[in-house]
Parts: structure tokens; C-alpha cells; sequence
């Protein structure tokens, strides 16, 4: 099992800014990371892992894992200060959120795990897929 510590992730800023998402909770199925670079708790981005084990008996030998992880990246109003020269309490005006869920039979192996992964790291690098997150384009 992997220790929690501190994960270090670089935006595309430039330059890169590194973002620290700091462990915040856990339980026996969830991991909770904060980046509390923005200093206010509503505007902290977050990153979660969720790791679902199938209960009970197998039914007819198809049993799952569920992973998710959800990244979070809340954007805060910019408000100006009041007259009196207080600012007004933080708020999202709009959060980016980005989800994945892996399915993983109890029966897959290693290798077919650690090539899902190998294919899933293409994908998401892949021009189709820049396309769709930097200009809202789908392939055709």
C-alpha cells in the first residue's frame, strides 16, 4: 500500500506553477488532497480517490472494483472591496471539474491494469483529446 504524502502536480501556466495537493482526509475508501495555494477554503483545488471493493459473494464470477478519481478547480468571483475598503467573502463563480471512473473485473491481472493505465496516459495526450478540452472539438 502506498504511504499518503503530499502530491505535486504542475499547471500549464507559463511558466508551470506547481500546485501541492496536501492529504486532507481518508478513510478505508477515500483520499481527499487539498491545494490550499489560493488561501481561502472555498477556492481550495481538490483531489479525490475513491477505491470501491465488491462485498459479499460473487455473482456468477463477475465481481468490480470501482476507481474514481475527481480533480477540482474551483475559480473565485473577482469582487472588489467596499466602499469602507473591506472585501466582500469569497465566492465560486465557476468550478472545472474533471472525473474519471475505471471499472476493474476482481479478475483482471496486473499487466492487464497496468496496460489500461499505459493506454488511458495516450489518451489523454492524445490531439483528439487536447482538441477537446482547448477548443470544445470533437473528432471528425
Amino acid at each position: 500500500m502506498a504511504a499518503i504524502a503530499p502530491i505535486v502536480i504542475q499547471d500549464a501556466q507559463n511558466p508551470a506553477q506547481d500546485h501541492t495537493f496536501a492529504p486532507a482526509r481518508t478513510q478505508a475508501d477515500y483520499a481527499l488532497f487539498e491545494d490550499r495555494s489560493s488561501g481561502t477554503y472555498v477556492g481550495f483545488n481538490k483531489l479525490t480517490y475513491i477505491l470501491k471493493r465488491p462485498q459479499g459473494p460473487s455473482k456468477g464470477g463477475q465481481r468490480n472494483l470501482k476507481l474514481t478519481i475527481k480533480l477540482e478547480t474551483p475559480k473565485l468571483e473577482g469582487t472588489p472591496a467596499n466602499s469602507g475598503g473591506v472585501p466582500p467573502a469569497p465566492v465560486v463563480a465557476y468550478r472545472p471539474v474533471a472525473e474519471l471512473n475505471v471499472t476493474f473485473p476482481e479478475r483482471s491481472s496486473l499487466q492487464d491494469r497496468k496496460d489500461l493505465l499505459a493506454l488511458l496516459r495516450g489518451v489523454l495526450w492524445n490531439v483528439f483529446t487536447v482538441d477537446a478540452f482547448e477548443k470544445y472539438e470533437l473528432p471528425y
